[in-house]
């Protein structure tokens, strides 16, 4: 019907007949479908514009330079979990992509220096060609190699980590900074370091290796016995980590090499549980170590009483050290007592997170506290202390701290402990951790009624204690509170309380 027909209805308030209000009714809905039809139309125009705009997109018209490209994927790389995917997975799938981006990868030498953090079952065989040809990409950045070989069972299968092509890469490919290799046997370890022994030629790699890392689940004595004098041909090495056969029954003092080639080293981690003595021994020849990792596994260390107490081991430069999943229940942490370390920096032990009904931790006290009394090289410039699943009563945290009073940062992990030390801390005779600057207190334990009102109130204290003859240096509290005292421990008023002092706090839910 024609819209002119209408005209009159618009001009004025005229009664509509049943006729005329069908048609009205006709002409909106055929109006309807042709804006429905208009807008269609309009999505697919838009859809298509941004098709076309996409095509003037900076890659697609190379403004962006390759050297940018190449730091985006380093990055990417980078934040890639290893669980998710490995680097080299990653990297080829970028390769994939185009020939712009394989060409921006190419040009990024710094992808290229890594290979491994994956492991290679029996009776499948390392591919040595395509870890060199990835390894020269690289150009002269410090290249590293991780490889794991695992024979999965007692088959008599040859070792995964073909010991002749492997050696003959790190006897004439190219340089590498930093090498892993591990594997079940010690004897399929000391079969790669022979291929590079009995050359003819001097290892390139042995030449220019800074870092190694050397890891066995099975070994007799002679097989390690063996390693540790291969260790020789390595006579740039910095940084070296071993992880040997945890049957220590059966590697003792006198089956070692008499003069281990530890000397040059800065970083030494040993992740075994052999007898105090034998770790000893082997302190003895690095006296360059800077940093030093013991790691226990969650299995003590067995003491010989007959070990002359008078004769402790002097590490001057020794700036942090670390025990690792020390058991809660052993002697472990008294190796501290053998130790000189006068320019110790960082303290860091963590135990073993096990069930246990002591909390009278004095002898950790002790130990710790040797480093700071015994004299001469005593250390006097520890700052930083760290404790993780700690069970202590809140007594014996106060022995440790006490002894201590140099201490910049503080980190408890996992603490098992009620929190009367913070409570109580006014009433001490001395001003508990005086250079404090840094307070961390992470999934305290609810089964012993740590309560972080306390602690806010000991910081809250400490603020306003503070005068210009004992100034506070506390700048920074970090906690990770449990959901269930998320409502009543104040901390809100608190966070504002404390930051007209100066504290930064932060509070997070676990």
């Amino acid at each position: 019907m024609d819209q002119d027909r209408f005209a009159h209805l618009f001009a004025g308030n005229i009664m509509l007949n049943p006729l005329e209000l069908e048609s009205i009714r006709h002409e909106i809905e055929t109006r309807t479908k042709t804006i429905h039809q208009l807008e269609l139309q309009v999505g697919v125009l838009k859809a298509e514009r941004e098709n076309y705009r996409t095509l003037l997109s900076p890659l697609r018209r190379n403004l962006l330079p390759p050297e940018i490209l190449g730091e985006i994927f380093s990055f990417s790389i980078q934040s890639v979990p290893e669980s998710d995917s490995s680097c080299s997975y990653q990297l080829n799938t970028l390769c994939h992509v185009c020939k712009a981006w394989r060409a921006a990868a190419l040009a990024k030498p710094a992808l290229w220096a890594t290979v491994g953090r994956f492991c290679i079952d029996a009776p499948k065989k390392l591919d040595v060609g395509k870890v060199e040809a990835w390894l020269l990409r690289s150009g002269r950045v410090n290249k590293s190699l991780h490889i794991a070989g695992d024979h999965n069972a007692e088959d008599g299968s040859a070792c995964p980590l073909s010991s002749a092509e492997l050696g003959k890469l790190l006897m004439d490919g190219p340089h590498l900074d930093d090498l892993s290799l591990s594997c079940t046997y010690a004897e399929c370890l000391e079969a790669v370091f022979s291929e590079i022994q009995s050359g003819s030629t001097k290892s390139q790699s042995c030449d220019s290796m800074h870092s190694l890392h050397l890891e066995m689940e099975r070994a007799s004595a002679m097989s390690f016995g063996r390693v540790c004098r291969i260790l020789d041909r390595f006579p740039t090495l910095r940084t070296l980590s071993l992880t040997p056969s945890e049957y220590y029954e059966f590697i003792h003092d006198s089956e070692l090499p008499e003069s281990l080639p530890f000397g040059n080293l800065t970083t030494l981690t040993l992740t075994c549980y052999w007898p105090a003595a034998l770790v000893l021994g082997i302190l003895r020849n690095c006296a360059g170590l800077e940093i030093l990792i013991l790691d226990t596994q969650g299995y003590a260390r067995r003491y010989d009483a007959s070990y002359p107490h008078n004769l402790p081991i002097l590490l001057p430069k020794l700036r942090t050290l670390q025990l690792k999943e020390v058991d809660q229940s052993s002697r472990d942490t008294k190796i501290l007592r053998y130790l000189r370390a006068p320019s110790l920096h960082t303290l860091d032990i963590g135990f073993y997170p096990v069930d246990s009904d002591d909390y009278n931790k004095t002898n950790i006290g002790l130990d710790i506290a040797s480093l700071v009394n015994e004299k001469p090289n005593r250390t006097t410039s520890l700052q930083h202390l760290r404790f993780e699943y700690l069970a202590i009563t809140s007594q014996g945290l106060y022995h440790i701290l006490s002894s201590l009073p140099t201490l910049t940062h503080l980190t408890l992990e996992g603490l098992e402990s009620d929190s009367r030390l913070f409570r109580d801390a006014h009433t001490l005779g001395t001003k508990l951790l005086p250079r404090l600057e840094t307070l961390r207190i992470h999934d305290a334990s609810e089964l012993f009624k740590f309560r972080y009102r306390d602690v806010y109130e000991y910081l809250k204290r400490r603020k306003e204690g503070a005068t210009a003859e004992s100034p506070d240096y506390l700048e920074e509290a970090e906690f990770t509170v449990p959901i269930k005292q998320r409502d009543c421990d104040g901390r809100y008023w608190y966070t504002s309380e404390l930051a007209k002092n100066g504290l930064r706090l932060s509070v997070a839910d676990v």
